[in-house]
C-alpha cells in the first residue's frame, strides 16, 4: 500500500528526514511516535506529498514518485498522490461557513464531480458512522473540538482514499474529548482501514497499532509489533524514550 525508500526532506541545510525507509501494508495500521522535533510530521506531509521530499521514492496504492532536489513533480503526479490518501490534522481546518454535512460533502461534490444527492447519502453514512449524524445541520461553532474533529475524519474517508493519515488528531482537545476519538479510530483499524498514525498518546498506540516505529533525529531508531517495543525495546534511545512518556498500565 505505502513503500518508501531512501526518503529524505531537508529545510535549507536542515535535514528533517534522513534516508527513510517503510513500508505499510493493506489494511495495517502503523503508529508513528517519537520525541518532538523527530520529523514525524514531516514524514507524514511526505507521505500526502503537501510536502515535497527533497530526495527518494514513494509509493502509495501503486503510484510511484521519484524525487530529485532540483527536479519537481508535475502537478498532475502529485495530485495522483493525494486522492489515494486522507488526511486529518491537529487542528480541524472545517469551513466555518458550512454545515457539519456540506463539509463533508464538498469534496466529492467539487472534485470528484459528484451529484449532490450521492454525496449527501454518502455522507450521511459516514456521520453516522462517527456517531454525528444528529448534527448534520450544525455549524463547526456550535461543535466541541471532539465533535469537530470526528467530522474532520468523516470528510477525509469522504474521498475514499486508500489510506487514512492522522497527525497528532487528539493533540488539540481537551482532556476528556480525547476518548471519543480514539474511539472512531479504534473502530476504523476494526474495519481494516489502512492507516499510518502520528500521536503522542502512547497507550492508545499500543491499543490500536499493529506496528510502532520510533522516530527520531529523522531516523527510524526503531519498530516492531506494540507488545514488543513498549515492554521489550531494544534500542536505548527508545529506552530512553519511553521512560519519560509512557507507563504500563
Amino acid at each position: 500500500m505505502i513503500e518508501i525508500v531512501n526518503l529524505t526532506k531537508s529545510f535549507g541545510s536542515s535535514e528533517v528526514i534522513r534516508g527513510v525507509d517503510l513500508s505499510v501494508k493493506q489494511g495495517e495500521v502503523l503508529v508513528i511516535i517519537g520525541p518532538s522535533g523527530s520529523g514525524k510530521s514531516t514524514l507524514l506531509r511526505c507521505i500526502n506529498v503537501l510536502e515535497i521530499p527533497t530526495g527518494g521514492r514513494l509509493t502509495v496504492g501503486g503510484s510511484s514518485l521519484e524525487f530529485q532536489e532540483r527536479r519537481k513533480p508535475k502537478p498532475s503526479q502529485l495530485l495522483e498522490i493525494r486522492r489515494k490518501t486522507g488526511m486529518v490534522f491537529q487542528a480541524y481546518h472545517l469551513f466555518p461557513h458550512r454545515t457539519v454535512l456540506q463539509n463533508v460533502m464538498e469534496g466529492p461534490v467539487t472534485v470528484q464531480k459528484k451529484k449532490k444527492g450521492e454525496a449527501r447519502a454518502a455522507a450521511m453514512t459516514l456521520l453516522q458512522k462517527v456517531g454525528l449524524e444528529q448534527k448534520a445541520d450544525s455549524y463547526p461553532h456550535s461543535l466541541s473540538g471532539g465533535q469537530q474533529q470526528r467530522v474532520s475524519i468523516a470528510r477525509a474517508m469522504a474521498m475514499d482514499p486508500d489510506v487514512l493519515l492522522f497527525d497528532e488528531p487528539t493533540s488539540a482537545l481537551d482532556p476528556e474529548l480525547v476518548g471519543e476519538v480514539l474511539k472512531v479510530i479504534k473502530q476504523l483499524a476494526v474495519e481494516g482501514m489502512t492507516m499510518v498514525i502520528v500521536t503522542h498518546e502512547m497507550k492508545f498506540a499500543r491499543e490500536v497499532a499493529d506496528r510502532v516505529i520510533l522516530l527520531a533525529d529523522g531516523v527510524i531508531v526503531e519498530e516492531g509489533p506494540p507488545e514488543q517495543l513498549f515492554s521489550r525495546p531494544k534500542h536505548e534511545r527508545t529506552v530512553q524514550f519511553l521512560s519519560l512518556t509512557y507507563r504500563e498500565m
